[in-house]
């Protein structure tokens, strides 16, 4: 959750002693350990309210939202992927970033009994909490791995969709990861990947939390896809905004200090990760929907 209403339940900062040109794995290695950490806290009942409101602003619909249930409060994302990976009953579907399992239940249910979905996540903590989530709701079809999306484990052509949700943002190769992607993807499948990516290059002398470093360019994500092999790629950005006015008021929050710095509970004892520490208060004079954009990459193999 975010103090100024940006989008999405969690955003992770990276530790700013980490440089770009730092190993790929020690970057992957802190990611995993943050949401580790929002896993300890997963079981504690959340804000199913504030939950069905975020939701439905980022375009879920009512039936989906059902299908989440109680899991809705542990949402992780920045956008709706299902829209466009237009998943059918019988197929196979693999979800990267699949977090706390809310998107895979969800699609779960749109495969049905005849189909699987598998999801695939670097937070060993949070692989764990979903399997336990899936074998109290009994859902059968659905099941979690813990994995890398750049190397995937995963037989080539093994998938009829792909679906992602805010996972890409993060990741330190994103062109390895979108190759993986279409190698584990059925000849004429399709992937949708929710992601947040720059509008404009950022100013060098500003200190920019590491996330937004990392983000992709918005006008590089179509040329990579395409030079990748993928067909009819879009980028859809017809809900792009970061900030979310309307729910600023229903987020409450506050922090804890730690040994690793301060991180945000909310009102029932839950870890987030934000941007909001007094290192980025600069921030809050930069208007975040001129700077940034949430979209929805989709293409086809």
């Amino acid at each position: 959750k975010f103090e100024n209403a940006y989008p999405g339940d969690y955003v992770f900062i990276y530790d700013d002693s980490l440089e770009e040109h730092e190993d790929g794995e020690e970057v992957k290695s802190e990611i995993s350990a943050a949401y580790d950490k929002i896993a300890s806290t997963a079981q504690i009942s959340g804000d199913a309210g504030l939950a069905e409101k975020v939701m439905t602003r980022l375009g879920y619909s009512a039936s989906q939202i059902e299908i989440a249930g109680r899991d809705a409060y542990n949402y992780q994302g920045v956008g709706c992927p299902h829209s466009h990976a237009d998943i059918k009953e019988g197929e196979n579907v693999l979800d990267i970033g699949s977090g706390l399992g809310v998107d895979s239940f969800i699609a779960g249910a749109a495969v049905g009994e005849s189909g699987a979905v598998t999801g695939l996540d670097i937070s060993k903590g949070e692989v764990a909490h979903a399997k336990k989530r899936a074998e109290a709701r009994n859902v059968k079809n659905v099941n979690f791995v813990h994995g890398d999306m750049e190397k995937m484990s995963f037989a080539t052509e093994s998938f009829d969709a792909v679906i992602s949700n805010g996972a890409f943002c993060l990741a330190p190769n994103k062109e390895a990861a979108f190759k993986e992607i279409y190698r584990v993807l059925k000849p004429g499948g399709r992937f949708s990947v929710a992601c947040t990516t720059v509008k404009t290059d950022l100013d060098k002398e500003v200190n920019w939390p590491i996330c937004m470093r990392v983000f992709m360019p918005i006008d590089q994500a179509g040329p990579m896809l395409t030079r990748i092999g993928f067909g009819n790629v879009a980028v859809d950005d017809s809900d792009s905004k970061m900030t979310f006015e309307d729910l600023n008021d229903d987020i409450e929050l506050h922090e804890e200090n730690t040994e690793g710095g301060i991180e945000t509970v909310d009102q029932n004892g839950r870890k987030k990760i934000h941007v909001g520490s007094a290192e980025f208060e600069h921030l809050e004079n930069y208007d975040m929907n001129q700077l940034c954009a949430r979209v929805v990459l989709h293409g086809f193999k």
